[in-house]
C-alpha cells in the first residue's frame, strides 16, 4: 500500500513538473542546460578517473 501511495505522489509529481515546463519554455530551456551541464561534468570525471588508472597501471608495469 505504501508503495502504491509513493508511486501515485510521484506520477503526480511528474504531472505538475511537466505542466510546469510546458507553461514556460524559459525554465524547461534553463533545466535542460543545467543538466546538460551535470552530464558534461560527470563525463569529464569518470574520463579522469579512467585516465589516473591507465596511467598508474602503466607504471606499474614499468
Amino acid at each position: 500500500m505504501f508503495l502504491r501511495r509513493n508511486a501515485q505522489l510521484l506520477q503526480q509529481e511528474l504531472s505538475f513538473e511537466a505542466e510546469l515546463l510546458e507553461d514556460n519554455p524559459v525554465l524547461a530551456q534553463t533545466i535542460h542546460a543545467l543538466n546538460m551541464q551535470e552530464i558534461q561534468s560527470n563525463q569529464r570525471g569518470v574520463q579522469n578517473i579512467l585516465d589516473s588508472q591507465e596511467s598508474a597501471s602503466k607504471e606499474q608495469s614499468v
